[in-house]
């Protein structure tokens, strides 16, 4: 029984976070529930407060607030794993009564916040002679599930990095050259590269990566297809482009199961084995 509790709170924050992206979708809240039906009973009075507050107010919250409200949300939810499994066993609806009080107060708060603008983007490609440019992408896997698989394919359809300062900030978007990759041949120090050329000098905080499929083969055989919260996966991390050196950001991922004997996965980046290495250009 203890291992069921601690699975429902490990995978509670993802199936929130991703309900609420299909919400914004415009998808229904029986839509998700009936994907996740372990957690429908904790999931709907949260959902259902979410619709009646979008039905009441005319406003779009910026994606800075939603980010701010996830923060309050997985925060709370990070305090009662920490606390001791006879305090976190209580019924599922006060878990979601203290969660209900954080939506309505930060949805709430919004109706007041200005919207925030969505910064310009800007498209960049290859140079015109391999092997240059002053930024390159690569991806690697965090071994963590990725022992039930055979093979796991995931398509990127674009990389996405925020460029913060210089003149305001930017959304810099590239294709990677390769966009399949199998991460059980990427497991721990092994990497492969994505993309290499030049994108603008300066400070960036943020990197996102855009699939269109992620598809693997466990060892039984079967094949399955993984979905994503708004198709992306997203890492926060600071670097910096420029200066005289070539830049290689190594976008780490691992593969994690989703709850108990569900038969689910999820991809989630992970941001301590991610970064950027720097080399002078020669």
């Amino acid at each position: 029984m203890k291992t069921d509790m601690n699975d429902n709170y490990k995978d509670i924050d993802l199936v929130l976070d991703a309900c609420l992206d299909r919400m914004q979708r415009g998808e229904s809240i029986g839509t998700c529930l009936a994907e996740h039906p372990e957690h429908a009973q904790a999931l709907r009075p949260l959902l259902e407060a979410v619709a009646r507050l979008d039905r009441s107010n005319s406003f779009t919250p910026s994606d800075e607030a939603k980010r701010r409200a996830r923060q309050r949300l997985f925060a709370h939810i990070d305090k009662r794993k920490k606390a001791p499994f006879w305090a976190r066993f209580p019924a599922w609806a006060s878990v979601a009564g203290v969660l209900l009080l954080i939506l309505v107060g930060v949805f709430s708060y919004n109706v007041i916040v200005p919207m925030v603008e969505e910064p310009p983007v800007i498209v960049v490609s290859n140079p015109p002679v391999a092997g240059q440019g002053n930024f390159v992408f690569l991806v690697s896997d965090q071994p963590n599930d990725i022992g039930d698989f055979t093979s796991l394919i995931v398509t990127v359809d674009r990389v996405e990095l925020l460029k913060q300062g210089g003149g305001g900030d930017a959304r810099i978007v590239f294709t990677p050259e390769i966009k399949d990759f199998d991460l059980t041949e990427l497991i721990g120090e092994a990497s492969q590269e994505l993309w290499r050329g030049d994108v603008p000098e300066g400070e960036y905080t943020r990197v996102v990566v855009f699939t269109t499929t992620i598809r693997g083969t466990l060892t039984t055989g079967e094949t399955i297809d993984i979905k994503l919260p708004s198709d992306k996966l997203q890492i926060d991390l600071p670097f910096t482009v420029g200066g005289g050196n070539v830049t290689s950001f190594t976008f780490d991922i691992t593969v994690n199961k989703t709850g108990q004997g569900s038969g689910k996965y999820i991809l989630k980046p992970q941001t301590g084995e991610s970064g950027a290495e720097y080399e002078k250009v020669q």
